[in-house]
C-alpha cells in the first residue's frame, strides 16, 4: 500500500526510492551522536532517552522514504511518537501527574496508542501527519504550565531554538507538499528533506533545553 501523502520528489524505481528524502535522515543520526556524548558527561538519566529515541526517529524515517510505502510510513509516525513522548513523560514528572517511578508505564502507552491511531487513521482517509501536530501542541502546552507554576525557572533559549527550527521545518515541508518548493526531479535536496534536517536540529536543541532542566536526576 501506498503512503498516505506524496512529497514533492519523484519515486524511483531503485532500492531507494527517494534519494533526498533518505539521506537527510542521517541528520537525526549525527544529532543523535552528540547527545550520547553530552549525555555520558552530564550522567543524567533522563537525558539518556534522548538519543535512541533520536535515532529509531531517523532509522524509521530513512526505511520510510527508501521504500514508500505505508507499512514504513507506520513506522516513522512511531519514530516520532518514540521522541516525542520522551519530553511529554518527563514534562508530566515535572507536573507532578505521574511518578517517576511510572514512566515506563506512562510512556508506553503513550506511544502504544498515538501509534493504533495511524492505520484508523489511515484507513479513514484522516489527515494522520496532524497525530505529531497535537502532540507537539500537547509539549508547549505542558512546558507552558510549568513555566506558570513559577516553580523553577529554566533557560529558555534551547527552548525557543528548538521551536524556531521546528517552526522554519513545518514551512519547509509545507512547501514541498504544496509544490511551492519542488523538483521533482532533485535527489539532492527538497522541502521535506530539510524538514529533516531542521527537525533533527530542533530535537538536539530540545535535548539542551532538558540538560538545564534536569541538572539534578529525577527521584527513581
Amino acid at each position: 500500500m501506498p503512503p498516505n501523502i506524496d512529497w514533492c520528489e519523484q519515486e524511483l524505481c531503485a532500492w531507494v526510492t527517494n534519494p533526498a528524502n533518505t539521506w537527510s535522515n542521517f541528520a537525526y543520526f549525527a544529532f543523535a551522536i552528540g547527545m550520547i556524548s553530552i549525555a555520558r558527561r552530564h550522567g543524567s538519566p533522563e537525558l539518556r532517552l534522548f538519543a535512541p529515541a533520536a535515532l529509531l526517529t531517523g532509522v524509521f524515517s530513512l526505511l520510510y522514504h527508501a521504500s514508500y510505502t505505508f507499512l514504513f510510513q507506520f513506522f516513522d509516525f512511531v519514530g516520532m511518537f518514540v521522541f516525542c513522548f520522551v519530553p511529554i513523560t518527563l514534562n508530566a514528572i515535572r507536573l507532578d501527574q505521574i511518578s517517576a517511578t511510572r514512566r515506563l508505564r506512562f510512556y508506553s502507552i503513550g506511544v502504544v496508542a498515538m501509534s493504533a491511531l495511524v492505520p484508523l487513521g489511515y484507513f479513514a482517509s484522516l489527515p494522520i501527519q496532524a497525530l505529531v501536530l497535537v502532540l507537539i501542541i500537547v509539549i508547549i502546552g505542558q512546558e507552558a504550565a510549568i513555566h506558570r507554576r513559577g516553580a523553577t525557572s529554566p533557560d529558555y533559549h534551547w527552548y525557543l531554538i528548538a521551536l524556531a527550527l521546528i517552526t522554519g521545518a513545518a514551512i519547509c515541508s509545507a512547501l514541498d507538499l504544496s509544490r511551492t518548493f519542488c523538483d521533482p526531479n532533485n535527489h539532492w535536496i527538497q522541502g521535506h528533506a530539510a524538514w529533516h534536517i531542521l527537525s533533527a536540529a530542533a530535537l538536539f536543541a530540545l535535548f539542551q533545553f532538558y540538560r538545564g532542566v534536569f541538572s539534578e536526576p529525577l527521584d527513581s
